[in-house]
């Protein structure tokens, strides 16, 4: 391949690149302008006591929507720095479960039903070096995934303070994930086969391992069709637990 070409396909790859998160970016305004819109409805029905349950479900299922619709457009842009290689790499003393706590409450407000997610701890808490936006991003999508792929039981976060290491599990009893498709599942816009009723970019458990991996951590998973799947995740401590 001469020089001229390479050059022709970076300069594709950088232009593709660009409307990526250019298109992305802009499609944001509008989410956030309708996700206000939903609020103040929901306020003034209550206001003026005209909410009932079929305005209640119907907004929730609109702000669910605009939720799964925000998420996809996080993957494209996160992606997009990922493959520019201009994700953050600061890292920090920080506890998990902190990281956790917020998305508790973020997945309570978006989930139609009542399930909450479950956060066990064992062990004696110990901080980790990680970079607290990538943790952050990890755990958003393997607990959005697992709310998205359950049935009936809330997804668990187990948090194990070993001796050496902090593991984490993240479980569900959703659908499953087939044997054949486990050595793909990292892959970029690698889906499923048995997820293609269901809405997703494919992008999201690339993000995660990629994130796992620029903080010094590892992450296996286990599944079985019809039975559930569960993400393991180990993070090394520092040389001295904090």
């Amino acid at each position: 391949m001469d020089s001229t070409h390479t050059s022709e396909s970076s300069s594709l790859l950088n232009n593709a690149s660009n409307v990526i998160a250019i298109t992305a970016h802009e499609f944001k305004t509008p989410l956030t302008t309708i996700t206000s819109i939903v609020d103040l409805l929901s306020t003034k029905l209550r206001i003026d006591r005209y909410m009932n349950p079929f305005y209640e479900q119907q907004l929730s299922r609109i702000t669910s929507e605009i939720f799964s619709l925000n998420s996809m457009l996080d993957e494209m842009l996160t992606i997009n720095n990922i493959l520019s290689g201009s994700f953050e790499a600061k890292k920090e003393l920080l506890y998990v479960e902190e990281q956790l706590l917020p998305l508790k409450e973020q997945f309570r407000s978006f989930t139609d039903d009542n399930r909450t997610l479950q956060i066990n701890v064992s062990g004696t808490p110990c901080k980790i070096l990680a970079n607290s936006g990538q943790l952050t991003r990890i755990f958003s999508n393997l607990v959005s995934n697992a709310f998205k792929f359950s049935r009936q039981n809330a997804p668990v976060v187990h948090l194990s303070y070993e001796d050496k290491a902090l593991v984490i599990t993240v479980t569900d009893d959703g659908i499953g994930i087939p044997a054949e498709d486990l050595p793909h599942l990292f892959q970029p816009y690698y889906r499923g086969s048995n997820t293609k009723d269901i809405a997703g970019t494919g992008l999201g458990l690339t993000i995660v391992k990629t994130f796992v991996t620029a903080n010094d951590g590892d992450i296996a998973v286990s599944s079985e069709p019809n039975k559930g799947t569960v993400f393991t995740l180990v993070f090394r401590y520092p040389d001295t637990c904090q």
